[in-house]
């Protein structure tokens, strides 16, 4: 694949992550409104004496804030995808590990949307035989017009490369 400059501005460029329907502060909000029902729960039990059940009942506010604190790492995941002239390069770039760079010639490039059972859909990049799976953590609406807009972008590529803006 051809080197592409770091100056040179992309044709397209989008960047995809994780939708999350909840904020870090509803999060936060939604764990200490839990907090505060157990700990009246709790209190509750106390003065009966049955004080064990304090620490079962503050298990699960301990486990849910957990379960957000993952969820919101996971969602810091990132994949982007950008349209240079005479290159489409994906680069994923994971919670943790190393970055990946997927480079493409885009005049030879099919986007194939694969739509399964259950409303499953999977979304390739495919060009000689090979074939990359992009955008697996969107829904699959999100993929359908990803899928459009990316068919768009490159068949405006192919046809009129000279009247694309640089």
């Amino acid at each position: 694949m051809p080197a592409v400059p770091r100056s040179s501005k992309p044709i397209f460029s989008i960047a995809l992550r994780p939708p999350r329907s909840l904020s870090r502060r509803g999060a936060r909000n939604v764990v200490f409104l839990l907090a505060g029902a157990t700990t009246t729960i709790g209190l509750i039990f106390w003065s009966v004496g049955a004080w064990p059940v304090i620490g079962f009942l503050g298990v699960d506010v301990i486990f849910l804030a957990l379960a957000f604190h993952f969820s919101f790492r996971a969602a810091r995941e990132e994949e982007r995808i950008e349209l240079h002239p005479g290159n489409l390069r994906v680069t994923r770039i994971p919670v943790r590990g190393r970055r990946q760079q997927y480079d493409f010639q885009p005049y030879w490039l099919r986007v194939v949307l694969e739509r399964g059972e259950d409303a499953q859909c999977s979304l390739f990049l495919q060009t000689h035989g090979k074939s990359l799976e992009i955008a697996g953590f969107l829904g699959p609406d999100e993929k359908a017009d990803l899928a459009s807009r990316l068919e768009d972008v490159l068949r405006k590529n192919r046809c009129y490369p000279a009247q694309n803006p640089a």
